[in-house]
């Protein structure tokens, strides 16, 4: 049954619903909009009110979230939901409640504190970043894990430890147990292809140096996400110190943010084709639930797999080479003049232990979840104390990828993150990742990826995404979600065997 079949009572109980949906949602996207411009043009002056602000904000839309009309009106949407047979009003009323119910747990206070403290800290880390001080950022930090394990507990149940409760914010379904257990099955086979690819070590090619106009740069990645399926009618591209992309309100608004180095167009290029990902995936939601939970994503290691399929598994390819290089060659004639499609395939290939997770190859990549997996795991067990973790995140390093930073903005202050609170986030990337192998190797069974990539068609790709992936929006939890698009549960083996066979094509080992 559809929603053409809902009586005018039915209809009237999921209109009211989505009205109070509207005005939460309204405040949201001020919200989003305020911290995009505190990370692309708000000077630095402006921090602290902009704290306040976006701390207010947070406690009106809270307080939205937690109003007794609110909680009737999901009741009359229940039952109008039940009755009408829907299974897509169903799941909307569903997820309406899951999000009522999270809210009610959470004190007004504790939302506002959250959202203060997560501007202030993100103005904290980008200074210590740039300053390559730890001890400046240390104090916010200590805060942000106190206000993160307060809301576990308001949010727990049964869960063994908080860490859980953090990773379900972001990943339905998912354990710490769960993923050790994926690590366990993934490490080593990370760990066998390196070894295997870095004891013939190939030197960086010399092209690959630049210079590399950044400005051209920005054109050219500006038409690569187009051409990949990005509208920037519903979106935009702008700079900041980390790469994101963020919703206003989806599908209608979707940015995404970048970064430009003139020695390596890879940051760039590879920076815009991951968070198009994201943006193709939040764009491809149906208007139709606008301001609803059907229009927004599932999970994190959903979302995070439709950025690192069009990254790896299509902007990484030879086949995508074939088609974008010569357009590239417009842009840098000199520098690419005798460069072919294979060169650059294997150029932007490298599998090579490095120390920073955005720009590391898709093979070291998972390394560097697993390494921020478990410090988080020893940060809320109490194993570990904030100012040892330096000390801890460098001996990790050297463990999983026989790397020792040398500072702490290429070490424990890379990542953004955990300046805004988001703790138990990391393993959604390579969940991601495994999604996306899996999701690679179902629509190879139906389309010749290379062939329509060789030729610049990516409609075909998309559309396949865009139905199975994106217009679902919250309807199935993750693994359901998975299972329905590709006929199978989740397989870690899958992945590791999909690196193995790209890494023995592109590198002949």
């Amino acid at each position: 049954m559809t929603t053409e079949n809902v009586t005018e009572t039915e209809h009237e109980a999921i209109t009211e619903l989505r009205e109070h949906l509207r005005k939460i949602a309204l405040i949201s996207h001020a919200s989003t909009v305020l911290s995009w411009d505190q990370e692309t043009h708000m000077p630095s002056s402006g921090g602290g009110v902009r704290a306040e602000a976006l701390g207010e904000l947070a406690g009106i839309a809270h307080e939205r979230s937690q109003q007794p009309a609110l909680g009737e009106s999901i009741e009359r949407a229940e039952e109008a939901a039940f009755a009408s047979g829907d299974e897509t009003l169903q799941a909307l009323v569903r997820e309406v409640r899951h999000d009522y119910e999270r809210s009610l747990r959470i004190p007004v206070e504790h939302a506002t504190e959250s959202a203060e403290v997560n501007s202030k800290s993100i103005m904290a880390w980008q200074s210590a970043r740039e300053q390559d001080d730890f001890s400046a950022f240390e104090p916010m930090l200590s805060r942000q894990i106190e206000l993160q394990k307060a809301e576990a507990e308001y949010l727990r149940d049964d869960e063994d430890c908080l860490y859980d409760v953090l990773m379900n914010k972001y990943e339905r379904g998912m354990t710490s147990a769960n993923f050790s257990e994926i690590c366990r099955q993934v490490v080593p086979g990370l760990k066998g292809i390196i070894d295997r690819v870095v004891a013939r070590a190939l030197p960086e090619p010399e092209f690959f140096r630049g210079p590399w106009e950044k400005t051209k740069q920005l054109e050219f990645s500006k038409e690569v996400a187009t051409q990949l399926g990005y509208d920037l009618d519903k979106g935009g591209l702008d700079l900041t110190s980390h790469p994101f992309c963020t919703s206003p309100v989806a599908p209608f608004d979707v940015r995404i943010t970048t970064r430009v180095y003139e020695d390596n167009f890879t940051s760039n290029l590879y920076g815009v084709i991951h968070e198009a990902g994201h943006a193709m995936y939040e764009q491809g939601f149906e208007e139709k639930w606008v301001h609803t939970p059907l229009c927004d994503a599932i999970s994190l290691g959903i979302h995070e797999s439709q950025s690192r399929f069009w990254e790896n598994d299509i902007g990484r390819t030879e086949a995508f080479w074939v088609h974008f290089l010569p357009l590239m060659k417009k842009y840098f004639p000199r520098i690419l003049e005798d460069v072919s499609a294979n060169d650059m395939a294997l150029a932007v290939n490298p599998v090579k232990p490095s120390l920073i997770r955005v720009d590391a190859d898709e093979v070291t990549y998972g390394l560097h979840i697993a390494l921020r997996f478990e410090v988080e795991q020893a940060l809320f067990s109490g194993d570990l104390q904030v100012a040892d973790l330096p000390s801890a995140w460098n001996e990790k390093m050297e463990s999983y990828l026989g790397l020792t930073p040398p500072n702490f903005k290429d070490g424990v202050l890379q990542d953004i993150h955990w300046s805004f609170g988001a703790f138990g986030y990391f393993p959604t990337y390579l969940l991601g990742s495994l999604y996306s192998a899996q999701f690679h190797q179902a629509i190879s069974e139906e389309i010749d990826i290379d062939q329509e990539v060789a030729a610049g068609r990516f409609g075909e790709i998309l559309d396949w995404l865009r139905e199975r992936i994106h217009k679902p929006g919250r309807q199935f939890m993750p693994l359901d979600l998975l299972e329905r698009a590709v006929g199978k549960g989740l397989d870690p083996a899958i992945f590791v065997d999909h690196l193995d066979r790209k890494v023995q094509s592109i590198h002949g080992v």
